[in-house]
């Protein structure tokens, strides 16, 4: 029977491999020492965080960037519609981290907008940077996007918070389109606020989701925050996992394609045979009169081209029926296809 060394001969064997008295043997637990004490030996300590736990992830909600990057996309068309210029909106990086994390982080935030999330629980954070909050007041004044933007060393005025809060409510206007096929919101714009320390609308160690954007006018450049309580979104959990979103937006792209193919299909077009074409000067168009005769340099036994429109669709024989021209299609032009 293997005899168990005590803590005592543990304790020497380490110091004895310490000092060099003992070599330890290659590709297993030094002689005389066992499996077990080898791994005690060699353990390390880790630390481990007992208020917040270990349940701490930066991606704890599978599917949830569908939504976000359908509010980019609606987003960019509405800020294009407000300030009568291309808005790009792109969606960054999504993080979890903690409320009090994210507050610290935005000292030289230019406005943080709160939103209720109603019929959710909690409330969220919009967040535009101090770039564009000066740049979008600016460009709404009529400055076009292609000169240089100033970002001053102050915070955003009064007069210019009550400016982007009508783009933060757009944004919630958005948010709530993009939020349909999950739950349908109400959200809005409650208060807005240049110092972060005037926000508790949270406790400190709530969990939330950071979403980022980034948003491009002509030459200005600026980042969008969203900030939302990990358990408002909490009970979608189930549905994004199981790609349910995902399901309605293709359904709903697939029946905006069917509506545009059956309207399509109900526009009117020209439709032309062309027997032949010459070119003239300007001079001879002018010159002619009644009853002048134009020659074509035509053959009856070759087809005529069908014209739909500007576009030649088929080739055709002409003929007569019922006393009346007609034209019988013989084939489909290449570049009609």
């Amino acid at each position: 029977m293997e005899r168990i060394l005590t803590q005592e001969e543990i304790d020497e064997l380490l110091l004895a491999f310490d000092d060099g008295q003992i070599e330890p043997a290659s590709g297993g637990p030094a002689d005389g020492m066992s499996s077990a004490a080898a791994s005690r030996a060699e353990k390390r300590v880790s630390s481990i965080d007992l208020i917040r736990g270990q349940n701490y992830s930066k991606w704890r909600i599978a599917n949830l960037d569908i939504v976000f990057n359908s509010f980019a996309r609606y987003y960019s068309i509405a800020l294009s519609n407000s300030l009568q210029q291309g808005v790009t909106v792109s969606r960054a990086e999504i993080l979890s981290r903690f409320f009090e994390d994210f507050l610290v982080s935005q000292e030289k935030a230019g406005l943080l907008g709160v939103m209720s999330l109603e019929p959710l629980k909690g409330n969220a954070l919009i967040v535009y940077d101090k770039a564009l909050c000066f740049g979008m007041v600016e460009v709404m004044f009529g400055m076009p996007g292609g000169v240089e933007f100033m970002t001053f060393d102050r915070d955003v005025s009064a007069i210019e918070a009550n400016i982007i809060k009508g783009l933060m409510a757009e944004g919630c206007r958005v948010f709530n389109r993009a939020f349909e096929p999950l739950e349908q919101l109400a959200t809005r714009i409650t208060r807005v606020e240049t110092n972060w320390k005037m926000l508790n609308i949270l406790a400190p160690e709530t969990e939330v989701i950071q979403v980022s954007f980034f948003v491009k006018v002509g030459d200005l450049e600026g980042k969008i925050q969203l900030v939302i309580p990990y358990f408002s979104l909490e009970p979608f959990k189930e549905r994004l996992r199981n790609e349910g979103l995902q399901l309605a937006e293709d359904k709903k792209e697939a029946s905006w394609s069917r509506f545009l193919t059956k309207e399509a299909e109900k526009m009117e077009i020209s439709v032309s045979a062309v027997w032949g074409d010459l070119i003239l000067t300007i001079g001879e168009i002018l010159s002619l009169d009644k009853g002048d005769i134009i020659g074509l340099d035509y053959d009856e036994q070759c087809p005529v081209t069908v014209m739909a429109g500007a576009q030649p669709k088929f080739g055709a024989q002409p003929g007569v029926k019922d006393g009346k021209k007609v034209v019988r299609l013989v084939k489909q032009e290449v570049a009609g296809e």
